[in-house]
């Protein structure tokens, strides 16, 4: 018996295996949400987080992959390395194009000898990486194909493929602009795809998907049906633009369909005159106008084999023009990035979440499954029915109709309702649609009459609304014949905060939603009104809070190759990309998109490929600037917007400062990025002109006899103490004395616009003033963030475009604008203290003093980062600890770092106590107690605690007096 129980026990250990790695992302693809993973370039990198243990102090020693294609392999064998971010597939080895791989991967780590379990094999094919020659090379057989004599936005095509051979691979590649939709045999290919491909400069970039259809693809007749829309590439979509586009429209299509048999033999299907279009049943879309549908026009069959239509008329399609300029090197590239989804699929989770603190939320989770159901209807007017979502979103809506033949349904979208009149103080309680400007956000569905019901769901339009009002419905429709999918550029959510402050929660709620609604394939400024566009401005002051809070690196990376798509050889860059609003050069605070969104990826992501590929457009752009100073310095430096929206009455600041500041922090960007890539020349001249601007501007800004800086107004104060060594150390106590001065003057309100902003809470919790940062964004009075969401008039559930929105008029009112957002990367960085700092991370919750401290006295945080999630909360309440105390639990993932800094709780107090679990790790009185699971530092000029870590989870008491 003792021997059988022996030999069970040595089986178990042999079998034993840690879990394998997890999260694995190629060319930052994530594996695990990644339908049809494809990869764009011949050496991607791969990343994979180390399985979490409840040990502590795990690291990877060693890896190993494998990867099989054709009928080759390749193995690394075990490779002795830390290294779990950004490690190169196949060692650097080029990959093979138009193939299909398979990988997968184990590693070793200090938890064990033994390997942990190797992954699955992980499938994903790379692309055609030379596709502009590809198509080019193929003019011949494949065109752009359309109309310009009627709106032909469906096209078929029936081909055969014989049965000498079965199907080996089948893979289409498709542009439809400006929008498409791909039917294979009936059945729509990934249907909760939708709007493809993405906004470009068409002339310069135009975007191609890649399809595997082997599974669709048959022996015998197959059908292929292809619906289009207008999209962006419409002349409706810029008719109030000053600037001249390029024409463009109608709509058009290139389609390539490489068949491989098994016996080697390729079968091409091109777009060409061998198709067939015609109008279907959507009679005009537009992103701002909505669609026009007449569903008696639908053919439920069309894209099917056999396909036979006595009611329409199928033309052969016109050969169009390319929508390339070769002129201007125009080129076709790959979508390299996740598509707009819908619904569901759109968005992803990597964090755990919790509903505590979020009770009083006002609006709709993020997790509630894409899918948005009205929390009320009315009737205010007869024939109209008015529904409420509770949150303001963007997407459409899916309306269960019932009734004949003929008959025309209007739905209307909009954010708020009708304002009441002030002499009745009464609403009519309709939409209010005025805001929207020329977009009427306006769909029409025209009834084909089915006796089981209908649904009408839009294709090619989308909507900002919270409210949306439906007339003329034949039945009388009910909250369950509505419902609301949320529509945006796939993406996960990688960031949580919340705290015991219920502003700051609602607030944390608004930014998110904001940021989701203006992701479009491109970062927007707003979702609903006449413009949607690509606002530098907005993309810089949004990104680094965007980063905490969701997974956009590829995202990004595609808008930075938009924008280099318009660098013009001086290296300027316009106000908005696509370029369709604004001006050319740009304002420098909307120009540092191009060096700011860069340094921000690279800090969330420390990928130095990044600073690589856009060092030298971020230099050109620089110089661009740099140009412009040469002929006015800094005091007459060019500007278009400044700090653009304070609150009324409040004036701006000084127009010219504020464009210096953006000059500047540009500089002081591309010296961290000369650093890194130690490029010792960039390094030497821009640290030259940046000690010289910071010498300039405190010269011509400073007004020594009063004390401030230009007019005295906060934003000046503020972006002076924002930069690096602008403001002198003798001065610079007396700065920070007289901004807050100013803001106490104001009644504890800011005065500031979308720049000043954006630092103002930053400069407060670090030079001394964290009571008051904490103070101001917990403010529900106007001119606050709380005030959005605490008035007579609106229950903001995103951020408004106007600190005052409901006394301003129609013209600029968004209600659903990214650019107050900045705010939210001081959550992070401040309020749970988190930073990124190249292997480890920092975190350092600023604390408010033990007076302030029913402000904010408990918070928990997760950043799910490249090596997993780091997890921190703490709480200051008597409930939970003592008086005078901090209990922090912090979880930090396997093979990372960390440093974990605690801050005095009050002005002059020390450190007396410092427990971790049950030990005591640090004393006043015994100071770092022998232990060598514990790294303490008590700094006595600071009297800052500082511990290092790695991995594990950890439970921190701190006392003070």
């Amino acid at each position: 018996m003792l021997y059988l129980c022996f030999i069970t026990i040595l089986s178990s250990t042999k079998a034993f295996h840690l879990s394998s790695p997890f999260d694995i992302r190629i060319d930052s693809y994530k594996v695990d949400t990644t339908r049809d993973l494809i990869i764009h370039t011949s050496q991607p990198k791969l990343s994979w987080k180390v399985p979490v243990s409840l040990k502590r102090n795990v690291k990877q020693v060693a890896y190993q992959m494998q990867v099989r294609w054709h009928e080759n392999q390749w193995n690394s064998e075990k490779i002795f390395s830390n290294r779990s971010i950004h490690v190169s597939v196949m060692n650097g080895t080029n990959l093979q194009s138009a193939t299909y791989y398979y990988l997968r991967l184990r590693l070793w780590t200090t938890l064990s000898n033994q390997s942990t379990l190797w992954t699955n094999w992980i499938h994903f094919r790379t692309s055609i990486f030379n596709l502009h020659e590809y198509i080019i090379e193929r003019n011949h057989i494949t065109h752009w194909i359309g109309s310009t004599e009627i709106y032909m936005n469906e096209l078929r095509k029936e081909f055969n493929i014989t049965n000498e051979s079965s199907i080996r691979t089948a893979i289409a590649l498709v542009s439809g602009l400006g929008y498409y939709e791909l039917y294979i045999n009936g059945d729509k290919i990934d249907s909760s795809r939708k709007l493809d491909p993405g906004w470009t400069t068409y002339e310069k970039r135009t975007l191609f998907n890649s399809f595997d259809l082997t599974s669709n693809i048959k022996i015998g007749m197959n059908a292929i049906g292809i619906k289009l829309g207008n999209g962006w590439y419409s002349e409706e979509q810029y008719l109030l633009s000053s600037h001249s586009e390029a024409i463009y429209g109608p709509p058009r299509l290139l389609f390539i369909l490489n068949i491989v048999l098994e016996n080697t033999q390729e079968i091409q299907i091109c777009s060409d005159q061998t198709w067939s279009g015609r109008q279907g049943s959507i009679l005009h879309d537009s992103i701002y106008n909505g669609e026009i549908i007449d569903a008696r026009y639908e053919r439920s069959h069309w894209s099917e084999v056999d396909f036979h239509d006595r009611l329409s008329l199928w033309l052969t399609p016109e050969i169009m023009p390319s929508p390339i300029d070769m002129n201007l090197n125009g080129q076709y590239t790959f979508q390299d990035m996740p598509p707009i989804r819908v619904g569901n699929d759109a968005l992803h989770s990597e964090i755990n979440i919790s509903s505590e603190y979020m009770n009083e939320i006002i609006g709709a989770s993020l997790y509630d499954g894409g899918i948005l159901k009205p929390i009320s209807v009315s009737t205010p007017v007869s024939g109209i029915h008015i529904f409420d979502l509770g949150q303001n979103m963007v997407g459409w809506c899916r309306i269960h109709f019932h009734g004949s033949r003929g008959i025309a349904v209007q739905i209307r979208h909009a954010e708020i309702l009708t304002p009441p009149v002030i002499s009745t103080r009464k609403s009519s309680e309709l939409p209010y649609v005025e805001n929207l400007r020329s977009a009427t956000q306006a769909d029409i569905y025209i009834l084909q009459g089915d006796a089981n019901g209908e649904l009408y769901e839009p294709r090619f339009t989308v909507h900002g609304f919270r409210y949306i009002s439906v007339f003329g419905s034949p039945n009388s429709l009910s909250l369950n014949d509505v419902e609301c999918p949320v529509v945006h550029s796939e993406t996960t959510v990688k960031g949580y905060f919340t705290t015991s402050n219920e502003v700051i929660n609602q607030i944390q709620h608004n930014i998110q939603w904001s940021q989701l609604n203006n992701l479009m394939s491109i970062p927007t400024d707003c979702p609903q009104r006449d413009e949607r566009k690509g606002w530098l401005g907005d993309a810089s002051l949004s990104i680094n809070e965007a980063l905490y809070n969701f997974d956009l690196n590829k995202f990004y990376i595609n808008f930075l190759n938009l924008i280099i798509d318009i660098q013009r050889k001086d290296g300027s860059i316009p106000d908005t990309v696509p370029f369709t609003s604004g001006s050319y050069p740009a304002d420098p605070n909307w120009g540092t998109a191009l060096p700011t969104i860069v340094w921000q990826l690279y800090r969330h992501y420390q990928d130095r490929a990044i600073l690589q590929t856009y060092h030298k457009h971020i230099r050109a752009y620089i110089e661009s600037v740099h140009s412009d100073y040469n002929k006015t310095g800094l005091i007459k430096l060019n500007y278009h917007y400044g700090d653009w929206v304070s609150p009324p009455p409040h004036p701006m600041t000084n127009v010219h400062l504020i464009s210096s500041f953006a000059f500047l922090h540009d500089v002081y960007i591309l010296i961290n990025i000369s650093q890194i890539l130690a490029i010792d020349e960039d390094i030497k001249v821009y640290s030259e002109l940046y000690q010289q601007l910071t010498d300039e501007f405190h010269r011509v800004f400073y007004t020594s006899s009063a004390g401030y800086y230009a007019d005295g107004m906060q934003a000046a104060q503020i972006l002076a103490l924002a930069l690096p060594n602008v403001v002198p150390n003798e001065i610079r106590q007396y700065v920070v004395e007289y901004l807050v001065k100013n803001i106490h003057d104001q009644g504890d309100h800011i005065t500031t616009g979308i720049i000043s902003t954006a630092q103002l809470f930053t400069v407060l919790s670090d030079n001394g003033y964290h009571d008051l940062s904490v103070e101001l964004i917990s403010s529900i009075t106007y001119p606050s963030y709380g005030y959005m969401f605490n008035n007579p008039y609106e229950n903001a559930t995103t951020l408004w475009e106007l600190w005052d929105a409901p006394f301003e008029g129609a013209e600029m009112n968004s209600r659903n604008h990214i650019m107050f957002g900045s705010i939210g990367s001081w959550f992070y960085t401040h309020l749970a203290g988190i930073e990124y700092q190249s292997d480890m991370i920092i975190i350092r919750p600023r604390m408010v003093s033990e007076r302030k401290k029913y402000l904010l006295d408990r918070i928990h945080c997760q950043i799910s980062t490249l090596y997993g999630l780091v997890d921190v909360s703490y709480t200051r309440n008597e409930k939970d600890t003592f008086s005078n105390s901090i209990l922090l639990q912090i979880t930090i993932p396997s093979n990372m770092k960390a440093k974990i800094i605690f801050e005095p709780l009050f002005p002059h107090a020390q450190c007396v106590l410092l427990t971790e679990g049950d030990k005591i790790i640090w004393s006043d009185v015994q100071g770092n107690i022998n232990d060598k699971d514990y790294d303490v530092l008590y700094n006595s000029d600071t009297k800052l605690m500082v511990v290092q870590i790695n991995s594990g989870h950890y439970e921190y008491q701190a006392f003070w007096s």
